[in-house]
């Protein structure tokens, strides 16, 4: 296996793509809309026995501060993506992808899939390969708790260059919007063990939890409530 090789498995979170799964089920829901903003932070980690083991691919996430995607367009499946990715230094570089929730094929764009899976249902339905969703756990981000669908995907092979090598990835999507929240990669060969992650810092499509929508609406109601009261008081105060 060649660093090419290497960057281009590690690349999965810096480019947001998936592959996905063949299988007769019904075609998956759409949760996101056209509009919708995702943003991202990116950690990466290492330990190597030797400087130039460590794949370019490394370092250029632990420049990254902040990626961002925004959803541009939904059409049946697909759903059509603008990233953003800002460096630590400040500049910018935008391009962009796309993503189908039904088959699994992308470019450039975050991995979605469909709305409201459960444990044991399939993944991109519609693709090569029978992935499913290991388990619905709720996990805590910064804007509360969220229930998520768990994907667990796990890789081991043996080449002449590094001798064995294995990769272990770790998807967190929002089970409302299948959108993802969370992303865990673990790769390790002789001389080089990475952990890489990503974690939904931000994004327009949740009520921040100390407002939430149940409250904000009873608080507006009474707050009018009390002006309509106070106006009829100094009402009858005038002459």
């Amino acid at each position: 296996m060649t660093k090419l090789a290497i960057g281009a498995s590690l690349l999965i979170l810096l480019c947001f793509t998936m592959t996905g799964i063949t299988m007769v089920q019904a075609q998956t829901t759409v949760g996101v809309s056209q509009g919708d903003v995702f943003e991202y932070n990116v950690v990466s980690h290492w330990n190597s026995l030797y400087s130039d083991t460590v794949p370019e691919e490394l370092l250029e996430l632990n420049r990254t501060e902040w990626l961002r995607v925004t959803v541009t367009g939904v059409s049946g499946s697909q759903i059509s993506t603008r990233v953003t990715t800002h460096y630590r230094n400040g500049t910018e570089t935008s391009s962009d992808g796309s993503s189908n929730i039904d088959t699994g094929e992308g470019s450039g764009g975050p991995p979605f899939i469909g709305a409201n899976l459960g444990r044991n249902d399939l993944v991109n339905p519609s693709a090569s390969e029978p992935w499913y969703i290991n388990e619905t756990v709720t996990r805590t981000y910064k804007d509360g708790s969220r229930e998520t669908n768990h994907l667990n995907l796990e890789f081991t092979g043996n080449s002449s260059e590094i001798g064995e090598f294995n990769t272990i990835y770790d998807y967190y999507f929002d089970k409302s919007t299948g959108a993802l929240v969370e992303y865990i990669s673990e790769f390790s060969y002789t001389g080089l063990t990475s952990i890489t992650q990503s974690t939904l810092i931000s994004s327009n499509v949740w009520v921040i939890p100390e407002f939430p929508a149940f409250i904000i609406l009873p608080v507006f109601v009474i707050m009018t409530l009390f002006a309509v009261a106070a106006k009829k008081r100094l009402s009858r105060r005038s002459p």
